[in-house]
């Protein structure tokens, strides 16, 4: 394994090269996905990932970053556990939170280092989030593992976290991608799998409201492609294309969770977790402002985001399972990709 670090004005830029011909930049900041490269059915390396080449950009935004304390939108940007209530930013709508708010893990530097392994590398960062910040309580230290495998086009994140006394925790990452490689194709055109029986409704504020049995247009359990039925109302209601909480059948690391495959160039990913629940978000709100690969401006529809993690709005909802960690349960998750070509 090639492990190269280079740094710039904003973060350190930790590079993986496996034996396979898959290329994982990472950075401390947010502890990251910058990049992934991986060899399509031609044995041609290309990039799979979408985000913004313009660093400024990069570090103001969600990309390929951790998201925490919370992934999602919390209703009333509150939450009690025990009778202690936390008040969080409100930066949704100006009503809820979203994404742990303005000083959530995407924005903070990670320590890191580097554990060198025979069948993997891993890059593990960490982040002490104190008591008070972004209104949640209670010190938590998190750690987020990348573990690239050598020989095969694989790699893991592993989510930790330990706190000193019972609270919220829901972490996920925020990567953007697209199997057609270089993103010469819109992922309308790829095939896309989800084990969801259950799907989200959402409101008008994109909180899920409640958990309905998935109808036509979000069931991804027979692979179809993205753009069969992102242009339907349903869909495009409040959200204008996917942006919803899916529910798996099943779970577990060993259980397909989702997978995203292009006909053109042949890359599929499949995506297995610990995790109850995926967000799929279709990268609604491009406007063609922004470069995310040479020359390439972002579009509506270039990406999809499979944001692994808890309900978003679970402690109201499922406060069974939602993420609640104290100084006697920690925190452990974990999501596997792997690349194959089909």
């Amino acid at each position: 394994m090639k492990v190269t670090v280079t740094k710039n004005k904003y973060y350190n830029l930790i590079t993986f090269e496996n034996s396979g011909g898959m290329t994982v930049c990472l950075t401390d900041l947010g502890a990251a996905i910058r990049e992934v490269k991986v060899p399509d059915k031609n044995g041609e390396v290309k990039t799979v990932t979408l985000c913004p080449t313009d660093d400024k950009i990069f570090v103001a935004g969600y990309h390929g970053k951790t998201i925490g304390r919370t992934s999602g939108r919390i209703n009333g940007a509150t939450f009690s556990i025990d009778g202690k209530t936390a008040v969080l930013e409100k930066n949704n709508y100006g009503r809820d939170n979203l994404h742990g708010g303005a000083t959530g893990l995407h924005a903070q530097k990670f320590s890191y280092k580097i554990n060198e392994g025979e069948k993997y590398t891993e890059a593990e960062f960490t982040y002490l989030s104190k008591d008070g910040e972004g209104g949640y309580f209670g010190n938590v230290k998190i750690t987020v593992i990348y573990r690239i495998y050598e020989g095969q086009n694989r790699f893991g994140i592993i989510f930790k976290g330990v706190a000193d006394e019972k609270t919220l925790l829901n972490l996920t990452n925020h990567v953007y991608w697209n199997m057609g490689g270089n993103l010469t194709e819109n992922v309308k055109e790829q095939t896309l799998f989800i084990n969801a029986s259950h799907v989200g409704k959402l409101n008008e504020r994109l909180i899920s409201e409640e958990v309905i049995a998935v109808p036509a247009e979000f069931d991804f359990r027979k692979p179809h492609k993205i753009g069969d039925f992102a242009e339907a109302e349903n869909v495009q209601r409040h959200t204008t294309g996917y942006d919803h909480p899916f529910f798996f059948a099943e779970s577990g690391a060993d259980k397909l969770a989702c997978a995203l495959q292009s006909e053109k160039s042949g890359i599929r990913l499949e995506v297995r977790t610990t995790y109850p629940c995926v967000v799929l978000y279709t990268d609604n709100y491009a406007d063609g402002s922004v470069e995310v690969y040479k020359d390439r401006l972002d579009e509506k529809y270039l990406a999809a985001c499979l944001e692994c993690q808890y309900h978003p709005d679970g402690v109201h909802q499922t406060p069974e399972k939602c993420g609640i960690i104290s100084s006697e349960k920690d925190y452990y998750e974990e999501v596997d990709y792997r690349f194959v070509i089909a």
